[in-house]
């Protein structure tokens, strides 16, 4: 009886510490794939994106080109763990925000530097903006102010996935002029932008619903304008993943047309 309790207690043993390899190679393997960044995005046979990042893989540069050709460059650029500074960089004018965080909020306007063979121009622009984050970092409400005209959109992040954002048109003053809202279905795969370190408010703001976690399959959009004429679309998305679960081609399609875009990762 001795032996085989002794037996027992063995088999019990080696199947533990099987269980514990078998957890820590699945979290090794996560960790690998968390970390996994996109070095281009291509859209059609003329545009393209391109990613540079620093030590913390926080996106740095985005090199956007029409052809073979650079259209212009995103600059990012951090003070310590916060995102500061932005950089549009054209041959001819360089639009610059810089972001200021106060608690829960980070605000900015845009300055504009035109750019001739004579001289450089400077302007302030009024493109005055508040964004409120939750808790987690993920935005929760978009106020602007663009050209006196006024506007607010509105987050809803669940799981790290964008499911729904609403915006709403105020125009000029109070007159209330158009509104829209937007809801996404998402699989249970990565997103091509979800394996950087850059803050995730940033992330939404620049690429909306494809900063999500997992990448969007459905989206559907109903918007009012200011005859309250009602417009709705929907698209929905199709993948090619690698080995890691990460897309390297996906297909959208919205109504009779159809747009391709290819994935590429730093390796």
């Amino acid at each position: 009886m001795l032996k085989i309790r002794t037996k027992l207690m063995n088999v019990t043993a080696i199947a533990a510490c099987l269980t514990v390899i078998t957890m820590i190679a699945s979290c090794e393997k996560e960790k690998e794939v968390n970390v996994k960044l996109l070095d281009t995005e291509t859209s059609g046979e003329y545009h393209m994106r391109k990613f540079f990042y620093d030590e913390q893989n926080r996106i740095m540069e985005m090199w956007t080109y029409s052809g073979k050709e650079i259209s212009y460059k995103t600059i990012l650029t951090y003070t310590g763990e916060d995102l500061t500074k932005y950089e549009d960089v054209y041959s001819d004018a360089v639009y610059t925000r810089y972001y200021v965080k106060n608690g829960n909020t980070i605000s900015w306007s845009t300055s504009v530097i035109l750019i001739n063979e004579e001289e450089e121009k400077r302007e302030n622009a009024s493109f005055d903006r508040i964004l409120t984050l939750n808790i987690a970092g993920f935005p929760e409400k978009l106020e602007q102010e663009i050209l006196g005209t006024y506007s607010t959109i509105y987050f809803t992040i669940v799981n790290g996935n964008l499911t729904k954002s609403s915006f709403v048109n105020n125009g000029f003053g109070n007159e209330h002029l158009a509104t829209s809202e937007g809801n996404c279905t998402y699989g249970t795969y990565r997103s091509a932008y979800s394996g950087c370190n850059t803050p995730k408010w940033f992330m939404f703001l620049y690429f909306l619903a494809n900063a999500s976690h997992n990448a969007m399959t459905k989206s559907e959009v109903e918007s009012i304008n200011a005859m309250e004429f009602e417009i709705k679309s929907s698209t929905t998305y199709e993948y090619v993943y690698d080995s890691d679960r990460f897309p390297t081609k996906c297909t959208q399609y919205t109504g009779e047309f159809q747009s391709i875009t290819e994935f590429k990762y730093k390796n």
